[in-house]
């Protein structure tokens, strides 16, 4: 792949694209016409064009080839065209796929500190909220990835915690099926569910089919709600909690590429300008600036 920039002055610049896309060249100021042509492309044809792009003595200019714009798809074949558009419809699927990840990881971490204040708590209402709260957001989001085990775990966690037993059996059986058919089975999903189905199957027999609305308390008070010819028992470990998330990447000047790329991961698109390397974030709208090596900036 190759850019020829011609000036109005007809002064020509020829340059490759590296492998990532990137391409670099000093030229003299003026305003040119990038030339994009891809490998094998005969010298009379071109695969896409820039008018008028602008070059300023001693200013660095980016300049991205966008083949998404309508004035590069006006030139395509009606193939083409619904080859493009089809691309396109992916890689919106794509990106809705990875909203609904980013929903789902948010509720999980709000069911992790839920399970810590309903663990930390003697007061029954507060673990009736709490476990409410995870149920309803389990509930939903089931829905929304039903082949996700840990939602499954974490509705299971909800219900046994609000003595709806029946339910929670129900649920957290279908988060160790789901997990035991996946390519990687999470040992901490399985062991946290059939804990909690051992648990629920060593109730005596008329809690085991229970489906209450209020948790198990070991106050007194809330003992009444056990049927009359249950034995009261002890429930203070009601679930194990959720192990908390891995801590969000973060990013500082003076980080090296290797270390920004084991925190975020390769970039969607890289430039060099001058001395400088440029990343680009597109999911994450973040653009990292390498000087030497090193970030110098972060936007």
């Amino acid at each position: 792949m190759t850019f020829v920039g011609r000036g109005v002055s007809g002064v020509a610049a020829k340059f490759p694209v590296d492998a990532n896309g990137n391409y670099f060249a000093e030229i003299p100021a003026g305003t040119y016409k990038i030339v994009y042509r891809a490998i094998g492309t005969p010298e009379n044809k071109e695969s896409d064009r820039i008018e008028r792009v602008e070059v300023m003595a001693g200013q660095d200019v980016l300049q991205d080839i966008d083949m998404s714009r309508q004035e590069y798809i006006d030139t395509l074949t009606a193939d083409q065209r619904s080859r493009l558009q089809d691309l396109k419809n992916r890689n919106s699927e794509a990106m809705r796929s990875n909203e609904i990840i980013k929903a789902l990881n948010a509720d999980l971490r709000i069911c992790t500190q839920d399970i810590k204040d309903a663990d930390g708590t003697t007061d029954a209402a507060t673990k009736a909220a709490k476990y409410g709260e995870i149920e309803s957001l389990m509930l939903r989001d089931t829905q929304a990835k039903p082949e996700a085990s840990i939602l499954w775990a974490q509705l299971g966690t909800a219900q046994y915690g609000l003595m709806k037993y029946a339910l929670a059996e129900s649920s957290f059986t279908k988060a160790l099926e789901i997990d035991s058919a996946s390519q990687h089975p999470n040992p901490q999903i399985q062991s946290w569910a059939k804990t909690k189905l051992a648990q629920i199957h060593a109730l005596p027999g008329d809690l085991a089919g229970m489906n209450a609305t209020l948790p198990v308390s070991n106050q007194p008070a809330q003992a009444s709600a056990l049927p009359a010819s249950t034995p009261q028992r002890q429930y203070e470990d009601l679930a194990a909690p959720q192990p908390p998330p891995a801590p969000a990447p973060t990013i500082s000047l003076g980080q090296t590429k290797d270390q920004v790329i084991a925190a975020f991961g390769e970039p969607q698109r890289k430039a060099v300008v001058g001395p400088k390397d440029i990343f680009f974030y597109t999911d994450l709208k973040m653009k990292v600036t390498f000087t030497n090596g090193k970030v110098s900036g972060i936007e």
